[in-house]
């Protein structure tokens, strides 16, 4: 079966609830015998056995063929509607019941997880919210979910997050089959809807203000909806979080969770002398600087201003210690989180630390690279004292890879550093140094690429796209 569009299979679809009462050429037929082993609500037709039997004459030569009660042909027309694709063949029945995770507390977590999903499939009400790294079963939840409400005829749509607003975007197009406001519409008021993968999508402004929309929608009219998340609750942005663990209507389940380290507890922010790091108590004037030196502080402090208010792209301070460089980017942390966003503030090397005892003598061992998965895609990256790590080719790497990762992927990233381009790895300079992406801003007079630092009128340039 070749896949739709999302925006065909709405058009099509209407949402409307699946019925079976009509009479139909096969109203006359004789009902098979069903099977006594069969779950869910009985055809009125096939009693569940999902074929009949045509009443005809001894002498026909379809006399006692069994042919497919219409019954499978609605439920197979809701899979098509239901955005499902391939997972059609995820179910409860070929799930582990206790999961992939060999510690108890994990299988114990992944029990009670399963009998609400079943429960939620069986009448759907409220929220469930299914947090926990790749490939903790939360999709086949999901999909299981989304395939049982399909069995009792109830209407109901998976969505992955990422493929939800790449339609959404190109629903703008004067081409779409469906009008950005009528697929936005429709998504908001799907009778039951499964949004698989939150977290995983670019984090912008548009898409946090269309995501929280839908979100915010649906709670307020209450719709049965299913989340599956790669992201802690608290590490949402705030005000999704508050939406999402309401107790009031969203159930939430994490899932193999046992050793696994909050990214959250690595940061850094809530150390008192960090904490107290803003912008109002930022002097851009410095102490004893010369004119040169104040100058190119006023203007670190101007972008990093600029920054918090819409983070995009890179900022990378460069400067002597004590030059102010950690204040402006714990400055820049303390106000987007003090907005609701979720920020991660590391100290470089505290956070080589942290990955050399995750990743430890196993290092193929995939719950190994969850931390790293987790820190490399946070929304908001703060590295703090980048160069201060003790040089191996290990940590090259690790670096290397996070800032690759959040080169291609252009997730917004502050890093510090007292650090001069000839003492860095010639591949993360050639991220950090890239005009397109990341503005190089001097805290003082600083020798960064091996001579004076250019004049800051010339750093300049504009924050929007």
């Amino acid at each position: 079966m070749s896949m739709k569009k999302l925006d065909e299979i709405l058009s099509e679809s209407g949402f409307g609830s699946v019925t079976s009462g009509a009479e139909t050429p096969e109203a006359s037929f004789f009902r098979a015998t069903p099977d006594e082993s069969d779950e869910g609500p009985e055809c009125a037709l096939c009693a569940g056995a999902r074929f009949v039997r045509r009443n005809l004459p001894l002498d026909h030569p379809d006399f006692g063929r069994a042919f497919p009660c219409s019954c499978v042909a609605d439920e197979e027309e809701d899979q098509r509607h239901s955005n499902l694709g391939p997972l059609v063949r995820l179910g409860f029945d070929n799930l582990i019941p206790t999961g992939r995770s060999s510690n108890p507390h994990d299988q114990q977590s992944f029990g009670h997880c399963l009998a609400a999903a079943r429960g939620f499939a069986d009448a759907p009400d409220g929220w469930l919210v299914l947090s926990g790294p790749s490939g903790a079963g939360k999709t086949h939840i999901a999909a299981a979910i989304t395939n049982r409400l399909i069995e009792n005829g109830r209407a109901a749509l998976f969505v992955v997050v990422p493929d939800l607003l790449d339609h959404l975007r190109s629903a703008y197009s004067p081409k779409s089959e469906l009008p950005y406001d009528q697929l936005f519409e429709q998504v908001k008021n799907a009778p039951i809807l499964v949004l698989d993968d939150l977290g995983t999508q670019s984090m912008t402004p548009w898409t946090q203000e269309k995501l929280f929309q839908l979100i915010n929608h649906r709670f307020n009219a209450q719709l049965p909806t299913v989340f599956t998340t790669n992201l802690r609750p608290t590490e949402l942005p705030e005000r999704m979080r508050t939406r999402l663990t309401d107790t009031s209507l969203a159930r939430v389940f994490e899932l193999e969770t046992s050793g696994l380290l909050n990214y959250n507890e690595l940061s850094t922010l809530d150390l008192p002398l960090l904490r107290n790091m803003t912008f109002q108590r930022f002097d851009p004037r410095g102490s004893g600087l010369s004119e040169e030196s104040g100058r190119f502080l006023q203007e670190a402090h101007r972008q990093a201003l600029s920054f918090a208010e819409e983070p995009q792209d890179w900022l990378v301070f460069v400067g002597d210690h004590g030059s102010g460089k950690t204040h402006l980017a714990a400055a820049i942390a303390n106000k987007r989180r003090q907005n609701g966003d979720s920020v991660l503030f590391v100290v470089v090397p505290d956070l080589l630390d942290h990955l050399r005892r995750s990743f430890g003598p196993q290092e193929s061992a995939p719950d190994n690279h969850e931390l790293f998965e987790r820190v490399r895609a946070a929304p908001l990256l703060v590295l703090d004292d980048f160069g201060a790590q003790s040089q191996s080719p290990w940590a090259d790497e690790k670096l290397y890879q996070l800032i690759n990762f959040r080169y291609n992927a252009r997730l917004p990233t502050v890093i510090t550093t007292s650090m001069n381009s000839q003492q860095m790895d010639t591949r993360i300079l050639s991220r950090i140094t890239d005009p397109a992406l990341s503005t190089i801003l001097p805290t003082g007079r600083f020798d960064f690429g091996g001579g004076r630092a250019p004049d800051p009128s010339q750093r300049r340039r504009s924050r929007s796209r």
